[in-house]
């Protein structure tokens, strides 16, 4: 029976042996190819053309009703509500805003030029939908564990010269998180990563409801939606637009 159970250990670590090499030589094409049949199919999702997500952020040991807007190609707006006062970073396609009362900033004011910059580079289209037709270079750097899941790590160099490392879980073959690096500010050179998880189905679409971001290992922001809408109606370019728009404007140069 010793031995049986012996012969019966080879064979089970052999088989998990050939399983785990099998997964590490999957290629780049399968991978993606896998990715995009899991969460929906790539030409569904080029049909998105924005999104709402209603939610909660968790800090400092309490919660906060959370809202983001997204739309096509780079607007975003997200708003926290604390305590009846809204905290807002946005971006209108080209300059970054926001106001936080807490921080006694009452009344929106724009971003300054790298901040508007660096949102800019926040595509809301999938970055590896047509990726080579956007000038990015994508390749298999090899696997790597996050958070006790193995994961297949892809490399991609954007036109912009920017380096964002991906990483897919083996199983489900959808990104659980993605690694940057700060560009700019008093974190610059710093490693930025933001970790997906809770994938459910929003009208046939594959969606990570739970997101965490953090900078040099710290949270910085984490949020877990309750809410999301494909295509949301009254998601308007309006709505991310810079309050008081020209006049506003004027008042500042002045």
């Amino acid at each position: 029976m010793k031995k049986l159970t012996q012969i019966f250990s080879i064979l089970m670590l052999s088989f998990l042996t050939i399983t785990a090499t099998q997964a590490q030589d999957a290629s780049l094409d399968d991978i993606l190819k896998n990715y995009f049949e899991n969460i929906g199919g790539e030409e569904e999702w080029k049909k998105i053309k924005s999104m709402s997500m209603e939610g909660t952020s968790a800090m400092g040991g309490m919660s906060f009703p959370v809202s983001i807007k997204t739309m096509e190609p780079t607007l975003m707006k997200l708003e926290i509500d604390v305590q009846g006062k809204k905290i807002i970073q946005a971006f209108d396609g080209e300059n970054a805003w926001g106001m936080n009362p807490l921080a006694g900033v009452s009344e929106a004011q724009k971003g300054d030029e790298e901040q508007s910059k660096e949102m800019k580079k926040q595509k809301f289209q999938d970055e590896f939908i047509d990726y080579k037709g956007k000038g990015h270079k994508v390749e298999l750097a090899g696997t790597e564990e996050i958070d006790g899941a193995e994961t297949y790590k892809i490399k991609m160099t954007k036109k912009s010269g920017d380096v964002v490392f991906y990483f897919f879980d083996m199983e489900n073959f959808v990104p659980i998180m993605f690694r940057a690096f700060v560009d700019s500010g008093p974190m610059k050179g710093q490693s930025a990563e933001t970790f997906m998880s809770d994938y459910q189905e929003v009208d046939g679409l594959m969606i990570p409801f739970t997101t965490e971001q953090k900078v040099g290992g710290q949270t910085m922001f984490s949020f877990t939606a309750e809410k999301v809408n494909l295509n949301d109606e009254a998601v308007e370019a309006a709505m991310f637009a810079f309050p008081g728009g020209e006049e506003k404007e004027e008042e500042e140069k002045n």
